[in-house]
């Protein structure tokens, strides 16, 4: 057999043996699978130049996932009515300090004269969350409130598994690649290298946002300013002017409305009006027909 035809069956070995470990890459112990992937490369000498495909070293403090604890996002919107909003704001932003978070969004805004309203976004720390929605709620009267978890482990799981089994199937590309002799082998192992690589990229990608969403929780709190009661002893001179002008269009369209609606109606009957004097003023004008004597 010849050199070329035992590289392309090499290499059509390596496609069909990824194929098949992606297939049944449904082990939880995704841990386990990479430490022996980690290991398979030190034994092999092998340098990436593409990018790291092990986990993430934890930060200090940190536990690496076992893959028993279930991944989490939670998300909860509150609706508070307070006295002073500029207060409101201020607090805000030194619970999100007090629980070693951050205030991702804030928008402010007058409505009905000097009222103020604003929504602000901030994130926490999971093991924060319930801490600081107790303390938001006490910012001022709860008018609603909604929490939302949504458990991602499966999907997470799933993601572990694939870039498990992609990596894997890097490290045999890679030892196909160092039996390649001459450049159309090389480029052809090269092409297949870099859509594993550009999979494991978007996985990683993928895998960085989940762990943001679940380390970091999200709150949404909307705040505003109580409507003022008996304020200025009773309705102002502008608001009567503006309310009488807006009843006074409406009544004006309304009118404009059914004058339209009932022109063509004016017209047919003006026309069968004028046909019917017609017909009657020629039968009028017509000579009596003379009886026999």
């Amino acid at each position: 057999m010849k050199r070329r035809e035992v590289f392309t069956l090499l290499l059509l070995l390596a496609i069909l043996a990824g194929g098949l470990w992606c297939a049944g890459c449904v082990s939880p112990d995704i841990p386990g699978a990479l430490s022996s992937q980690k290991a398979s490369e030190g034994a092999m000498g092998v340098d990436y130049s593409y990018a790291p495909y092990s986990t993430p070293t934890p930060e200090p403090g940190a536990s690496a996932w076992t893959g028993d604890e279930q991944k989490i996002i939670r998300t909860a919107r509150i609706d508070l009515e307070v006295r002073d909003v500029m207060a409101t704001r201020d607090a805000l932003h030194s619970i999100a300090a007090e629980n070693k978070g951050y205030v991702g969004s804030l928008s402010l805004e007058r409505y009905r004269g000097d009222r103020l309203s604003g929504t602000l976004v901030m994130r926490v720390p999971a093991a924060s969350f319930e801490k600081a929605l107790a303390s938001i709620a006490a910012l001022g009267t709860l008018r609603s409130q909604s929490v939302q978890a949504e458990d991602v482990t499966e999907e997470y799981v799933d993601l572990q598994a694939r870039r498990a089994a992609l990596a894997n199937q890097l490290v045999q590309y890679q030892r196909i690649m160092e039996k390649a002799e001459n450049v159309s082998e090389i480029l052809e192992v090269q092409e297949q290298i870099e859509r594993v690589q550009v999979e494991i990229d978007r996985i990683d990608g993928r895998l960085k946002y989940l762990d943001s969403r679940i380390d970091y929780a999200t709150i949404t709190v909307s705040f505003r300013e109580p409507e003022p009661v008996g304020a200025g002893g009773g309705p102002s001179i502008t608001s009567v002017i503006n309310e009488g002008i807006a009843g006074f269009l409406g009544v004006a369209a309304a009118l404009v409305i059914i004058l339209i609606s009932i022109i063509p109606l004016v017209v047919l009957a003006l026309v069968a009006y004028a046909a019917y004097r017609w017909w009657k003023g020629r039968k009028g004008t017509r000579p009596e027909e003379k009886k026999p004597e």
